[in-house]
């Protein structure tokens, strides 16, 4: 029998005690799940309120957008687009303008890309109509949204994500020609760039995954894989960074310029190599410490049904990599009659990214997924999120407030079949 099967058989007939709710916890949105691919999925914003945004898709595939106030308590909500599609990877990410307004974008799975733009600054009940700022075609299917603003280069909005290419030589692939597409606008989203490509792949036939970090300023932190882990045993995690105009490694070695794009993945430095750990690979954060040095995390699979989590540090001469923890098996609950379809989506590892020494993660704790709080100094001593759950708490983000404050945490909470089958709810921590 499946092992989540039987965890999820085990679960209904004897069934936990219920836990006393965590302090402070509370239900954010009712009918909601996200990816992890798509992000910032959740801003905080201080101005004339002191708030917190984010974003979400319901199981009608609404594509929705919240905003707590957290000195009044007030929350808003609004519909960015109705019945888009059922699927957690259109998840909506987030930027704000200098002017204090928001801008959201989103996605078709492996389709198009749209925008919208508040009316009103730190407002989200207004917005100005919807565009397509990437359409798909017969060649090209979008996904993923990743802005970054740098003020250094006079508030250029980069927006990165995921471009299947379908044809190569005029024949139609399963993946295609994956690349990540990378256009910019230098007025606040009213127009973009041309698409440019920034990884190749060398042709291999499965989808390079990325996740994005920024000092806001001049740098933007890539962390990514060379495909998908249930497409290979050899995937791979890297890192580079931009600044200035160039790519370089992680030491500083210049790569390339942006005119010479897309950047040879086999020729980036890895963060982490499946040979030598003889484990296949998924990335789950990276963020920038004190000195603008990359700290990250990711998962290695020895097993569909054990899952390990990492943290990696660059020192300025080499990473220093740790176990944090094994994170049981795969969060998806099969259905009798069903087939396992992601066996590598695990809980989630991530960082705050205010203070990267601090980790928030998912793990499998007698049958159920809870979250857990530690340091990565101190792994031995854990501080428990949540506990004795009767549903799986997956998928954690935590929304930095600065530097010496207490991030906003966030994570999913409920059954999880599928990216189109889900049964969950945001909680947060404020």
């Amino acid at each position: 029998m499946n092992y989540r099967l039987f965890v999820f058989l085990l679960a209904l007939l004897f069934p936990a005690k219920p836990a006393k709710a965590q302090e402070g916890s509370t239900v954010a949105a009712t009918d909601a799940a996200w990816c992890w691919f798509s992000d910032p999925r959740a801003l905080y914003h201080r101005e004339k309120k002191e708030a917190v945004y984010f974003g979400y898709i319901n199981s009608s595939g609404d594509v929705m957008v919240r905003s707590l106030d957290l000195r009044t308590h007030k929350m808003q909500e609004y519909t960015l687009h109705e019945k888009l599609q059922q699927d957690d990877h259109d998840v909506p990410s987030f930027l704000f303008l200098p002017d204090h307004r928001l801008l959201a974008f989103y996605c078709h799975h492996n389709g198009d890309i749209f925008m919208r733009k508040t009316v009103n600054p730190e407002d989200i009940s207004s917005w100005e109509e919807e565009r397509v700022i990437l359409k798909k075609d017969s060649v090209n299917l979008y996904c993923y949204m990743n802005p970054v603003m740098l003020r250094d280069e006079h508030n250029r909005i980069y927006l990165f994500g995921r471009n299947i290419v379908r044809r190569k030589n005029g024949i139609n692939q399963p993946w295609g020609e994956t690349g990540i597409y990378c256009i910019y606008s230098d007025d606040d989203g009213s127009t973009w760039s041309k698409k440019t490509n920034l990884l190749d792949n060398s042709g291999r036939n499965t989808p390079q995954y990325v996740k994005y970090a920024t000092d806001n300023k001049s740098r933007i932190d890539f962390l990514f894989t060379n495909g998908h882990p249930k497409q290979g045993a050899d995937i791979s995690v890297h890192h580079m960074y931009y600044e200035k105009g160039a790519f370089f490694q992680t030491n500083g070695k210049k790569i390339g310029g942006f005119g010479d794009l897309p950047v040879l993945i086999s020729d980036v430095n890895k963060v982490y190599d499946p040979e030598a750990g003889k484990a296949r690979s998924w990335i789950w954060d990276i963020a920038l410490d004190a000195a603008n040095r990359p700290v990250v995390t990711y998962a290695r699979y020895p097993s569909e049904t054990k899952h390990e989590y990492y943290y990696a540090r660059w020192n300025g001469r080499q990473w220093n990599t740790k176990k944090i923890a094994d994170a049981g098996p795969y969060i998806t609950i099969i259905k009798p009659g069903k087939k396992l379809l992601e066996a590598h989506y695990s809980g989630g590892i991530v960082l705050d990214h205010a203070n990267p020494g601090s980790i928030y993660l998912s793990r499998q704790i007698n049958g159920k997924f809870e979250i857990e709080q530690l340091k990565a100094g101190d792994t031995a001593q854990r501080v428990s999120v949540t506990g004795r759950s009767l549903v799986d708490n997956i998928r954690p983000y935590a929304v930095s407030r600065g530097r010496g404050r207490r991030p906003l945490l966030f994570w999913m909470a409920g059954n999880y079949y599928h990216y189109t089958d889900f049964d969950t709810n945001l909680k947060m921590i404020k």
